[in-house]
């Protein structure tokens, strides 16, 4: 019975106790928890309400919780991949090519510039060039014209009948035909690809031409006198060239200084001649055949040779095209102390190829018919 008192007096006390610790606990208002909390919560939301004015805003402000908000987190960024090694070559961008397609240079070339020539002679100028672009040359390639002396040349001409490849040479030549002018005489040209484009040699696409000097002469009998295809006869055959005088056969030589039947000395060359010594003896020269171009004269001084007692006839002869002789002009002269001067217009063989002879005749004996051709000749 004393131990269930007891027991009841322990728990009397224990529960004095507990409402002792109670009373302490209420001098603390019950609303702090709840006013804590709400401050707790309006603070989340203040966040929330920066976070979602910001470009940045996302859906992080509708997951926020209790917890303090921290930094947004960036995400990582992946770098690009590197490409695998692999046995397939990268490929290098391909370059433009900077080499023009139509282009050449100059290897050499025949006739350098100022070489001499007679009036209407004609004569081959060689052009060897190298195709330094890139495309490839071919029968629509032209040479053509482009400015100065034609020398007789086309206006314009097919480059090849073939191909000349990038590296490749190739030779130009063309017939050309020095005119009657005396002086200088250039012709210029290029060449012309098949659209029509003009091009020409070296990095500015220069000419390349062809330039003679034209002798005022066309063409010197005296000075070819004893040239290769020159011919003097008599009626017995040939005779040498130059020839002795006092040969009965006859004779022709140079004199650089020739006397005229009226004793005046001349300053230019001519040719004496003397007939074979014979009854009618005669000496002719016969000359190689030339092109005879329109306004071109023949010209020559013809007499006695100083006080020889002569009488012969001269004739100035010709053939086309190695066809039948024929007389030109003909002439008596006798020692009288005067000579003959000759103009002779060649308008009507103009366009022709045309064979001078030279023709000296006694006029019965040939006694002293030591006779001149002075300075005979043809030019404008």
């Amino acid at each position: 019975m004393k131990k269930l008192v007891l027991f009841f007096s322990l728990g009397i006390v224990v529960s004095i106790a507990l409402s002792s610790c109670n009373l302490f606990d209420n001098e603390t208002p019950t609303s702090q928890v709840d006013d804590l909390s709400t401050m707790v919560v309006q603070t989340i939301n203040a966040q929330q309400t920066n976070v979602a004015q910001t470009p940045q805003a996302t859906n992080q402000g509708a997951q926020a919780t209790l917890t303090p908000t921290s930094e947004p987190t960036e995400e990582p960024v992946v770098p690009s991949a590197t490409p695998v090694p692999t046995n397939t070559p990268i490929v290098e961008p391909t370059q433009t090519s900077n080499l023009a397609c139509n282009q050449a240079i100059l290897i050499s070339e025949t006739i350098s510039d100022g070489t001499d020539f007679g009036p209407n002679e004609k004569f081959t100028k060689t052009w060897t060039l190298k195709n330094t672009g890139s495309c490839t040359w071919d029968a629509d390639y032209d040479v053509v014209f482009v400015k100065g002396d034609t020398l007789s040349a086309p206006a314009s001409i097919s480059l090849t009948k073939g191909t000349v490849k990038p590296g490749e040479t190739i030779k130009i030549a063309l017939e050309l035909t020095s005119p009657i002018t005396p002086g200088r005489h250039r012709g210029d040209f290029k060449l012309r690809d098949q659209n029509g484009n003009l091009f020409g040699i070296g990095e500015g696409n220069a000419n390349f031409w062809v330039e003679i000097d034209v002798k005022s002469t066309v063409y010197d009998f005296t000075e070819n006198y004893c040239s290769s295809g020159v011919v003097w006869r008599n009626a017995s055959g040939t005779l040498p060239c130059p020839g002795k005088s006092g040969d009965s056969d006859g004779w022709v030589k140079k004199i650089n200084n020739p006397i005229l039947e009226n004793g005046s000395v001349d300053d230019e060359p001519g040719l004496q001649v003397h007939p074979q010594m014979v009854e009618k003896g005669w000496i002719r020269g016969t000359f190689p055949e030339m092109t005879i171009s329109k306004g071109v004269n023949f010209y020559a001084i013809i007499g006695c040779y100083d006080d020889s007692k002569c009488d012969v006839r001269f004739r100035l002869n010709y053939k086309i095209d190695g066809g039948k002789e024929q007389t030109l002009a003909k002439w008596y002269e006798v020692q009288d102390g005067k000579f003959t001067r000759v103009k002779i217009n060649l308008d009507e063989l103009a366009g022709k190829n045309v064979s001078f002879i030279l023709v000296t005749n006694a006029n019965g004996s040939p006694a002293n018919d030591l006779a001149m051709w002075f300075g005979p000749r043809i030019e404008p």
